[in-house]
């Protein structure tokens, strides 16, 4: 009885089989783990606005933005310090 199972050819599997097999389980399961890493990190930058080097780092320009907007100095001073600060 077993050895015309599968029309003789044995369980349906040699080697080859088994090696491209656990290598395609193997590649599944780094995917899926490269998935789930991937979308932990998407969640907290989308949470906390940060990601994962902690934080947006304000420049020497947004900070003259920000005084230019909340009326801390003036227009002329803040076209004056722009311009000292792009070129």
């Amino acid at each position: 009885m077993w050895p015309y199972m599968m029309g003789g050819f044995g369980n349906g599997y040699d080697w080859t089989g088994s090696v491209f097999m656990v290598l395609f389980w193997g590649l599944l399961c780094l995917l899926l783990i490269f998935a789930i890493v991937a979308g932990v990190m998407l969640l907290m930058q989308a949470f906390t606005g940060r990601g994962i080097r902690g934080g947006k780092k304000n420049t020497a320009l947004d900070v003259l933005h920000e005084r230019y907007a909340r009326g801390e100095i003036g227009r002329d001073e803040y076209l004056e310090r722009r311009r000292d600060l792009e070129q």
